[in-house]
């Protein structure tokens, strides 16, 4: 069946529940009608004659009443729906032959006034059913011609050429309301015709709409899923790059290689924006709620911009309130470290400041700067991916446009407030909003050890399944006069164990993914077990998910992200050797 068909017959069925709908309507209008009529003849034509028309009358409309409940509660569909149709269209005739029967037997020729009601009412009740019965043309055919056609035989049969010419115009009558009930019908059809349309592009619509989404939804979790995939090479690379730094003693070659390390820092924050969209929009990030001291948190975020402040000759000034709210403080953390480098690379600013300030029960954290401004006409497409107003030539050192998409992200994740104040040549501000933290004060503070970078002399299991990682990271563990067992799975390192009396090691470091669908939190777990210790340990995996995250912290176990920097790795190290020694009392 082709569109047209399927539409034609659609229509057909779609007048005859238009129909039924309206018929209560048309049913009112006969009851109404009867009750004059009767009450005008009543004494004027014998009684039986009136009494058995009106029960006829009420009769009919009760069983026309009945077969529009029924309809109802029946539904029918396909082709019953037509046979529901010309049901109708019979009731219509029978009802239509009952009121033709007034011009033969209660209309009086000599009677101005009968001629009058007859006339009025007759040809008042045709044109008023001429909407609702056009419908379906069967039904007010079946109606119209037995209830005029009387009126109009009995006016051309007498004598008086007034009457005979009401006659004339009562065919006249017919004929105009014939005509137009095609119009109508015409007219609801193409009606119908044009919502079916409508609901067709609107499912074909939706339709393209869930394709599009469903593409995108799969591209996400794709890139999602392969985090882990694209940062072991990186990491592999960095670390390498690190060993090959500690081996060169040429300037030039330093040169060179600091260019190395800088092309694979841009590269790493590229892959790091391209994983936060991709897991922002596969929903695959899970807020870890916790009470948060954004005094402290922004001052260590603020920390690791100084430097490159210093170098672009910007002046950074922070100024703090010592105040709490219930946020993620990873999560958090990502969009004031997006908003502090957008600053510094793209406002052209000499002056940036950074502030946190309770204003009632809400906590607002600015960053502001006297850069170039944006145009109120760009407030919103800043927001969009890969959107840079000042990178046309599309310089990857700034990026690839979607720290400020990430931050819009992440505070609809967080339900906190994000607003842009900007004017052109005096400055932009970004505020996020929250409210204040309700939590209880914990006892746990936060640990203020001095970095120590001298790592040598330790003692550390290594465990993973990549050969290149574990070849890189061997050769710059070793450089950095580290001892090592390293192996690719928790078996090959317990064989090791037990052909050699190990000490315990002061530190296991462990992919999270490794063979045998085993994880790093399991060997950890095992090798704890086994020194009977709770050795230090680090998780390093490109693995972003936060129940992993989650779970590292309930077994007290450090997590880097891959890939990890050179003096990420060693700063790793030595902060879990700090935090060893300060709980030493306590093992």
């Amino acid at each position: 069946m082709n569109i047209l068909d399927r539409f034609d017959t659609a229509i057909n069925h779609e007048q005859v529940r238009t129909l039924y709908q309206q018929s209560p309507i048309i049913y009112l209008g006969i009851i109404f009608a009867m009750t004059i009529v009767a009450g005008f003849f009543w004494g004027r034509v014998p009684d039986p004659i009136v009494i058995t028309w009106v029960v006829l009358i009420v009769i009919l409309t009760l069983a026309r009443t009945a077969m529009v409940i029924l309809f109802r509660k029946s539904d029918p569909q396909g082709t019953v729906v037509l046979n529901w149709g010309f049901a109708f269209a019979i009731s219509s005739f029978l009802s239509g032959i009952l009121w033709g029967s007034i011009a033969v037997l209660f209309l009086d020729i000599d009677q101005l006034e009968t001629v009058l009601l007859v006339s009025i009412v007759l040809t008042g009740m045709c044109a008023g059913s001429l909407v609702p019965l056009s419908t379906f043309i069967p039904a007010y055919f079946g109606y119209c011609l037995p209830t005029m056609l009387p009126l109009a035989y009995v006016m051309l049969i007498q004598d008086e050429g007034g009457l005979v010419l009401i006659g004339y115009l009562v065919f006249a009558f017919i004929a105009v309301l014939l005509g137009y009930s095609f119009v109508v019908n015409r007219n609801l059809a193409d009606s119908i015709q044009l919502r079916f349309e409508n609901l067709d592009l609107l499912k074909n619509l939706k339709r393209q709409k869930d394709i599009a989404e469903k593409a995108n939804t799969d591209k996400s979790r794709f890139l999602a899923a392969t985090s882990h995939d694209l940062r072991q090479p990186l990491h592999a690379m960095d670390l390498y790059l690190g060993a090959l730094d500690n081996m060169l003693q040429d300037d030039e070659h330093r040169q060179l290689m600091r260019k190395s390390r800088q092309s694979s820092a841009v590269l790493k924050e590229l892959l790091e924006a391209l994983m936060d969209i991709s897991r922002l929009d596969a929903g695959s990030i899970i807020v870890d709620h916790d009470r948060v001291d954004v005094k402290s948190l922004v001052n260590s975020l603020s920390e690791e911009f100084r430097e490159q402040s210093d170098q672009r000759n910007i002046e950074m000034r922070v100024r703090l309130q010592s105040i709490f709210i219930d946020t993620d403080r990873l999560l958090l953390g990502r969009m004031i470290r997006n908003l502090l480098s957008n600053a510094l690379i793209h406002s052209h600013a000499k002056k940036i400041l950074v502030t946190a300030r309770k204003v009632k029960h809400q906590v607002r954290i600015e960053i502001r700067d006297n850069g170039c401004g944006i145009p109120i006409a760009e407030h919103k497409q800043i927001f969009s991916e890969f959107y840079q107003r000042d990178n046309p030539e599309r310089d990857r050192n700034k990026g690839l446009g979607l720290g400020l998409a990430i931050v819009q992200r992440l505070s609809k994740l967080l339900n906190h407030d994000l607003r842009l104040y900007s004017e052109i040549d005096r400055g932009s501000c970004f505020r996020i909003s929250a409210m204040e933290s309700q939590l209880p004060v914990t006892d746990i503070e936060e640990t203020g050890f001095e970095q120590r970078r001298d790592i040598s002399g330790l003692f550390i299991l290594f465990i993973e399944d990549e050969i290149a990682v574990r070849e890189a990271t061997t050769t710059l563990l070793k450089q950095w006069g580290c001892e090592l067992l390293a192996g690719g799975s928790l078996s090959a390192i317990s064989q090791e164990l037990d052909g050699l009396a190990y000490p315990s090691p002061d530190l296991i470091i462990s992919d999270y993914r490794l063979r045998d669908k085993q994880s790093g939190l399991d060997a950890i777990a095992t090798l704890r077990e086994r020194f009977a210790e709770r050795i230090p340990a680090i998780i390093v995996t490109g693995d972003t998910d936060k129940s992993i995250i989650g779970n590292a912290r309930k077994q007290q176990v450090n997590i880097l992200l891959k890939p990890v920097a050179p003096f990420e790795l060693r700063n790793g190290i030595a902060d879990s050797q700090l935090l060893r020694s300060g709980n030493s009392d306590t093992e």
